[in-house]
């Protein structure tokens, strides 16, 4: 990426820092902060360009990216912009030298930008040693922090920096860049198997990157759905369907055979358990958001089935599978029975019916106990409705006895 609106899925972020650039509003320290693999180096190394770019004679929102800054600031290799790992510079010492360091003006670009990395990881006697320095920067200077974990910085460094929280990419957004860079490369990838790699980023640009390029060095040429399935290890959707499907007939025998085939053919005990945990959050999303409901993250041609599927269920069926799922999936984690557990999830929401759950037995026994109508029993029509019995007039009400009597002194 060359300028900021390059970077997918932070357009907000992009717009204010370029607003900041072309006001000459550049602030002297800026906190990103976000999940791993959503522009946060990207970003920084941008900012840096559009501060240091050669070709402009003051800081630009678009630099050129060809002059010899912008080129060696994108590789991370120019001598004024410092990139620094918290993780292994974390110390006290290694602050002290960039303070000592820090009063020297850059040997050609217009600021020194130190970045650092995993920011958080720095101990506490450093960030004590760099809050001197952050609080009054040489005119110079410029600092970028970038952190998953904002919540561990102290509240010093925390009010001098100008803060932004990248947000997880949607899955949309990341098969639309895969698909742009497939083409640009002139790579054949089917559009379910680009929007199956994004998704399984999720959120995480960079994460989905990694997945396309190995399934790129493994390819032969082009890259299906299948090719996904089998490096991800997760069960083909249709598997997941007739799994569904035989939960819908209230068949628990024909959902422990879809199941031992899913596992059969390879795939982990927990994948097959998330998997089926994801198909009835999006049958629960479907059934109440309808199956053209953005929340949905699956391909096109896959939403009719799933719509179809989830019709066959009640909202609150779906509901309670979802949590069943979700626990299942939790527990079946190292389990020693994990697969009993899971085939025992399957059970219980292939026959549902035949599980009382706590709080409709509750219900049950209050009803009993106050003399209402239970589950099974007849409701009596509402008074004033047609066929309604006239209410029995209430007997007179007994006049309490008479208490003691009081003298007053007058």
């Amino acid at each position: 990426s060359t300028t900021c609106e390059e970077v997918v899925g932070q357009e907000a972020i992009a717009q204010t820092l370029v607003n900041a650039i072309s006001s000459g509003r550049i602030a002297h320290a800026y906190l990103f902060t976000g999940t791993r693999g959503v522009g946060k180096t990207t970003m920084a190394r941008i900012l840096a360009r559009a501060m240091n770019c050669l070709a402009s004679e003051a800081p630009t929102p678009t630099p050129c990216g060809t002059c010899d800054a912008c080129v060696r600031i994108a590789r991370g290799e120019d001598i004024d912009v410092i990139e620094i790992d918290g993780a292994s510079n974390r110390g006290i010492d290694e602050i002290r030298e960039l303070r000592a360091n820090a009063i020297y003006r850059p040997a050609r670009c217009r600021y020194k930008v130190y970045y650092i990395d995993e920011v958080h990881q720095i101990t506490r006697d450093a960030f004590n040693a760099l809050l001197k320095t952050l609080e009054e920067p040489p005119e110079h200077v410029k600092f970028i922090f970038a952190t998953t974990e904002a919540d561990k910085l102290p509240a010093t460094i925390l009010s001098r920096c100008q803060r932004f929280d990248f947000r997880n990419i949607p899955t949309r957004l990341i098969a639309d860049h895969l698909k742009a860079i497939c083409r640009k490369e002139k790579v054949q990838v089917d559009d379910d198997a680009l929007f199956r790699v994004a998704r399984a980023g999720a959120g995480s640009m960079r994460d989905a990157l990694s997945l396309l390029d190995q399934l790129l060095a493994a390819g032969a040429g082009r890259v299906c759905d299948a090719d996904v399935l089998r490096v991800l290890g997760t069960p083909p959707d249709e598997r997941m369907l007739a799994l569904a499907r035989a939960v819908a007939d209230a068949d628990p025998a024909a959902a422990l055979n879809e199941l031992a085939a899913v596992l059969d053919a390879g795939v982990p005990l927990p994948s097959a358990a998330g998997a089926l945990g994801e198909l009835f959050r999006d049958m629960m999303l479907a059934a109440t958001c309808g199956a053209d409901s953005p929340l949905i993250e699956v391909p096109e041609a896959r939403r009719k089935d799933l719509g179809e599927l989830a019709g066959r269920f009640s909202t609150p069926a779906l509901v309670h599978a979802v949590a069943v799922l979700q626990v299942a999936a939790r527990e079946v984690r190292g389990s020693s029975v994990a697969r009993g557990l899971l085939e025992a999830a399957l059970v219980r929401l292939a026959q549902a019916e035949k599980f009382v759950d706590p709080a409709s037995l509750i219900e049950r026994l209050e009803a009993i106990e106050s003399g209402s109508p239970a589950g099974g029993e007849k409701k009596k029509p509402p008074l004033g409705a047609p066929g309604a019995a006239e209410p029995a007039p209430a007997p007179p009400a007994e006049r309490p006895p008479p208490g003691p009597i009081r003298w007053e002194a007058e």
